[in-house]
């Protein structure tokens, strides 16, 4: 069960209110930070959460599933992914009960401090990816109809995996991985996205929006453009802001103060420890107040990212983090 303070802190900012401290929303995907805290776990997944428990991490956003899970369900997987033909079918129903029994026991393994939030891929980077990016965008024009079919396909998966969501009552968030732009904006024209892509995720994501359930959209790049789309549909709140297209968090709190939460932000990546801070403290100091700023940073902490760097983060975080905001 989770720690009611951790779940109070989570429900209050995802509802516009100030709780006792700004929430953590993070990705941990390094061996350096894991060995720090553990080292000498018996486990990859001891070391993994009680690494999040030590930084104060309260929401995992990235749901990582496992492909050795038992024996039948591994050589089932193996076959779906890497036999073509079954690439693109709908989820079944015997995956759909796999994958969320996996997920449960992880939810139970990040407890009592740490939230596991439910991601599951979009409906579009899935399918460019499948087919190879310039592949993709050539059968746009050449083989329209049979792209709208893929894109159906993968949009049926979301919505199944959200009905199963809500269903079991997982938790207030679920996060939707679909990276639609780079720094410089859009990937897609616009008129594509309002037609093909917006209209599915609408309706894939109507199980979560019946349970009031925030759905989180995680896209790298400069999304700026499509934001008002996003909300219209029903999207709740953006991840990660990305700052290095240029994507600046205190005009978004100011424009979308109480209809937009928003993730992330910091960028760890070659800073030092002045500029971690000062980047840290601006961001709290633009964004927290009101509540709806979950900090993290931007693409998760890698194993590119240096240990005194996370550190540095998550103190200042600590430091300058309680409410109400006196930065």
């Amino acid at each position: 069960m989770l720690d009611p303070k951790v779940s109070e802190r989570i429900n209050r900012s995802l509802n516009f209110q100030e709780p006792d401290h700004v929430p953590v929303c993070d990705f941990l995907d390094n061996k350096k930070v894991f060995h720090y805290f553990s080292p000498e776990a018996k486990t990859a997944d001891q070391a993994k959460v009680k690494a999040y428990h030590e930084l104060g991490i309260d929401v995992c956003w990235r749901f990582e599933r496992r492909r050795i899970h038992c024996r039948d369900g591994f050589f089932k997987l193996l076959n779906k992914y890497t036999s073509r033909k079954h690439r693109f079918d709908v989820l079944s129903a015997d995956e759909l009960a796999l994958e969320f029994e996996e997920f449960k026991e992880q939810q139970r393994l990040f407890e009592p401090d740490t939230y596991l939030a439910m991601s599951v891929e979009g409906c579009l980077s899935i399918a460019y990816r499948s087919l190879g990016f310039e592949n993709f965008c050539e059968k746009m024009y050449l083989e329209p109809i049979e792209i709208e079919k893929l894109i159906d396909i993968f949009a049926e998966n979301i919505y199944t995996r959200a009905r199963e969501f809500a269903k079991q009552e997982l938790g207030k968030m679920f996060f939707i991985t679909d990276d639609i732009a780079y720094k410089k904006g859009l990937i897609f024209s616009p008129s594509f996205l309002q037609q093909s892509w917006l209209p599915r995720i609408k309706q894939a994501i109507v199980p979560l929006k019946e349970k009031n359930i925030k759905v989180i959209l995680h896209s790298d790049g400069d999304i700026n453009s499509i934001i008002d789309g996003l909300i219209d549909v029903g999207i709740d709140g953006i991840h990660p802001v990305d700052r290095e297209a240029e994507m600046d968090i205190g005009i978004l709190k100011k424009k979308y103060a109480k209809s937009l939460l928003l993730f992330g932000n910091i960028v760890l990546y070659a800073q030092d420890e002045k500029g971690i801070i000062e980047q840290t403290k601006r961001c709290i100091k633009n964004s927290s107040f009101g509540g709806g700023h979950f900090i993290g940073s931007s693409s998760g902490i890698d194993k590119n990212i240096e240990l005194k760097n996370v550190f540095t983060f998550y103190s200042t975080i600590k430091d300058y983090g309680r409410y109400p905001i006196k930065i």
